[in-house]
């Protein structure tokens, strides 16, 4: 038996689908996309993959396809897996992989690419996978990606994704890009040219193989055929022949074979590849079809010509057809968890949340065409003046795709199928549980009765403030400095925590008192675009969005930038047409080139608008750091002529080690940007911007930025300023970062990773403690605190009490989602009595199951 279980649907948290299947034996295989928050799923359902070892991609590849790709082969290889696979359709896949090469990096898993390319296969003991990769009609034929990657360049590219991998870690402390098998040159200077050409959809055929029959002894021994061997080959399906010269063939003695249906799983990104799918599959055998899968693209309109396309598949009524498209798949709150979480915290502080937004914009079409019930609290949009009928499918073998809703394939034997359901196909159908969440039902079970204050009622904590937006939503809040704190964990997403994010907003007025904000994201994790999309409308978003000027990243660990591109491109679209838009990124330098490199690939105009800073230009020390040159392509391949070599004499000599190549440095480097730091500065209205180098890893920094807040009037110099820093992840940093560039701050941000007994822990993990956090603030007399970056051991509440004394004037314990306005900061201290009281029930389920046990991986 097999079952495909929907991991993902379209949602403001996860916005594409993927599709586990699992077998009885417990073999995992994944097909569909990776997006951002994926990883998040399968740890709020408890979903085992620890058997997982393929994954096959499907549709185009971008970023909002693969963003969860990248942290969810860490946490893979972190389980210990050894073996992974990713296939998809071409061998761009190879560049995707290399372009992490700076901050992906584990030893002991052997990760591989798989390129099945148009009608090639996959095949194991229990599954044969056949690609169907085609172009949009637009392309008269695709280009072969061998015409863009030159032999000597796929050869490179494969080396570089083995060298990510390596069967066995280094002894010390390990930088990426001061290793010349990594820090490599990427052939991308032909995606301008050929980006078009290149544009593929891969798409799956899945078969399942045949279970021979069940071996009939009894039969075998009157037809005389001893026991032992000769069984054995009869039950491989071999004629054998007795000794007294009888013959007897398998079917003799074998039950009838026994078949699952087949299943298609086709990934349609946009309208221009419609036809091409119906060229492909005219005519196609639709015997034994079990299923088919249609992962839509937001951009495929829902329309008479689709439907003709899946009325292609009508020559029987056993096929179930699952349709997965962001108006076709409800918005529903995907993280639970997290949401209860933000009820019990509004209900305490009412105004520092927004209830997770979950309207949803559904096809008339779709849903009136095969007569689906509508639901509740949904808008309808309309693509065609006149109705849209499907003829030739019933309704009920139409299904929305979504999670919860299974498809069990169970084995039948031709001849002797079940008239009603002949391909033993079953759809398991448990969405409700997920699609019905009520807001009333889960404060009555969950809220009503832990004795909150008076006005922590159901009326005033959700049915008032049902999409009510708390951020920057006063006159007053409009001169304030706020922040949110989009994501609070550290190292991996957990159920009620996703990784590190904080947006902070600080207003500028002129001297007409006109307010202007300046948004600065320091760090994003991965899905902080789900946390924001969730928390804000379009409308509210466009604001945040064109106010960003700045996104500041503190070091290459995955769990602080993951979810940077997402930003960019969300940030692009709202400020596309205007020419003048740019944001400013500041970042470790080889962050910088896989931004670069990404987006050279994928869509090079929002280059255009990136104004980039390396952290090391605005450190605190006469001293710049160079970086590491990157090796050309010849370059490469002359190192590893050279390491053939030396493996070669080794071999000979054992007591010969060669000499490991040191990249040289690139001396330019040392050079401030001061032009473009100037005008950051001008156009930010900064005063002053300094980082200082963290005791994390490699490149990791701590920073401190003064704004100018006002405008100075002709007859006063005096202009209000306002000092923040942030720590990233680091140990105490006293000299340089609380005596030093951050000294006197009004607002520190700092991480507090651990409780106070495992100081060992975060000396050996070069994470804070909350006390030392606590030291960092009062060495730097700072004004105000926010804690945050907790480890997912403490998925709810950190330390909060048995703490050294905070001398800042206020503080809080930063939570996902909480909206901070800087006059109010302490507010949070009245309810310290009441947080441990909210949690009570979580923290027996922890009790039970830590949240930090990874089986669910």
């Amino acid at each position: 038996m097999f079952t495909l279980l929907p991991i993902t649907h379209p949602t403001a948290d996860t916005k594409h689908p993927l599709l586990l299947l699992q077998s009885d034996h417990g073999e995992r295989y994944f097909f569909g996309k990776i997006p951002e928050g994926a990883q998040r799923v399968l740890t709020e359902n408890r979903i085992r993959i620890s058997k997982l070892e393929n994954i096959f991609i499907t549709g185009e590849l971008n970023w909002p396809c693969l963003g969860g790709l990248p942290g969810m082969i860490l946490t893979i290889a972190d389980k210990g897996k050894t073996n992974l696979c990713l296939n998809y359709g071409s061998s761009l896949v190879d560049y995707i992989v290399s372009t992490w090469r700076y901050f992906v990096f584990r030893f002991g898993i052997n990760l591989k690419t798989n390129i099945l390319t148009n009608g090639q296969s996959y095949k194991d003991k229990f599954i044969t996978v056949k690609s169907i990769v085609l172009s949009p009609t637009t392309i008269s034929a695709p280009t072969n990606t061998e015409e863009v990657f030159s032999a000597k360049e796929r050869t490179m590219l494969q080396s570089i994704i083995s060298n990510m991998f390596p069967k066995l870690g280094p002894v010390t402390r390990y930088d990426p890009s001061s290793d010349p098998h990594l820090n490599v040159e990427l052939p991308n200077k032909n995606f301008k040219d050929v980006r078009e050409t290149l544009t593929s959809t891969t798409s799956y055929e899945l078969s399942f193989n045949p279970v021979r029959g069940k071996f009939k002894v009894e039969e075998a021994i009157k037809l005389g055929v001893p026991k032992g061997p000769l069984f054995a080959k009869l039950t491989k399906g071999e004629t054998i022949s007795l000794e007294n010269g009888t013959i007897v063939t398998a079917d003799q003695v074998l039950e009838k074979e026994r078949q699952f249906a087949k299943i298609l799983i086709l990934d349609i990104p946009h309208n221009d590849y419609l036809p091409s799918f119906k060229d492909c599959f005219d005519g196609y055998d639709q015997t034994d079809l079990g299923a088919i899968y249609y992962f839509l693209g937001e951009d495929v309109t829902i329309d008479s010509k689709l439907i003709s396309f899946i009325e292609t598949f009508n020559q029987n009524n056993n096929i179930q057809h699952f349709v997965s498209h962001s108006k076709v798949s409800r918005n529903n709150l995907t993280f639970l968890g997290s949401t209860l979480t933000t009820m019990k915290l509004k209900a305490l502080q009412i105004n520092n949340y927004n209830l997770p937004r979950s309207d949803s914009l559904i096809s008339k079409e779709f849903y009136e065409c095969f007569d689906k019930n509508i639901p509740d609290g949904v808008s309808m949009v309309q693509s065609e003046e006149d109705p849209v009928s499907a003829k030739s499918i019933p309704s009920d073998n139409v299904h929305i795709y979504c999670q919860n809703k299974s498809l069990v394939i169970q084995p039948y034997t031709k001849g002797e199928q079940d008239p009603e359901n002949p391909l033993n196909c079953q759809v398991r159908d448990d969405s409700q549980k997920i699609l019905n969440f009520s807001y009333k039902q889960s404060f009555d079970k969950h809220i009503k009765n832990l004795n909150f204050p008076a006005t922590a009622t159901y009326e005033n904590v959700i049915e008032n403030q049902i999409n009510v937006n708390n951020f920057n939503n006063t006159p007053e809040k409009s001169t304030h400095v706020e922040a949110i704190t989009l994501g609070t964990g550290s190292a991996l997403p957990s159920k009620y925590r996703n990784v590190i994010s904080t947006l902070l907003k600080i207003p500028y007025v002129n001297n007409n008192l006109e307010i202007t904000n300046r948004c600065v994201l320091f760090d994003a994790g991965e899905n902080t675009i789900g946390t924001l999309s969730r928390m804000f409308s379009q409308l509210e978003l466009q604001t945040i969005f064109k106010d960003l000027k700045l996104i500041y990243l503190s070091h290459l660990h995955a769990d602080h930038h993951l979810g940077i591109i997402s930003i960019l491109r969300e940030w692009y679209k709202y400020n596309k047409s205007d020419p003048d838009a740019k944001i400013y990124l500041v970042t470790p330098w080889q962050y910088n080139k896989f931004v670069n490199e990404w987006l050279l690939f994928e869509n090079d105009e929002i280059l255009s608008r990136i104004n980039y800073i390396s952290n090391e230009h605005l450190v605190n020390d006469s001293f710049v750091r160079m970086e590491t040159k990157t090796l050309t392509i010849n370059e490469f391949d002359n190192l590893k002529a050279t390491k053939n070599k030396a493996e070669k004499a080794q071999s000979v000599s054992p007591n010969h080690s060669p000499k490991r190549r040191k990249l040289e440095l690139d001396k330019t480097s040392s050079y401030r940007n001061l032009q473009m730091i100037k005008q950051m500065y001008q156009e930010l209205r900064i005063k002053s911007f300094q980082t200082c180098r963290a005791k994390h890893c490699d490149w990791a920094y701590s920073n401190s930025i003064t704004f100018f807040m006002n405008s100075s009037s002709p007859n006063d110099s005096y202009s209000k300023t306002f000092k923040v820093s942030y720590s990233g992840d680091t140990r105490p940093n006293i000299e340089k970062f609380s005596k030093g560039v951050g000294y006197n701050s009004d607002l520190l941000i700092h991480e507090a990773t651990l409780d106070n007994e495992l100081i060992e822990d975060a000396i050996k993990k070069r994470h804070c403690t909350i006390n030392e956090a606590i030291e960092v603030s009062n060495e730097m007399n700072a004004r105000k605190l926010i804690l945050t970056h907790f480890s997912q051991r403490y998925p709810k509440l950190p330390q909060m009490g048995n703490n050294i004394k905070v001398q800042a004037k206020e503080y809080c314990f930063a939570f996902d989602g909480m909206i901070v306005d800087y006059e109010t900061l302490g507010d949070q201290e009245a309810v310290f009595p009441l947080l441990n009281k909210a949690f009570i029930e979580e923290k027996e389920q922890e009790d039970n199951k830590s949240e930090t046990d990874l089986d669910t991986m």
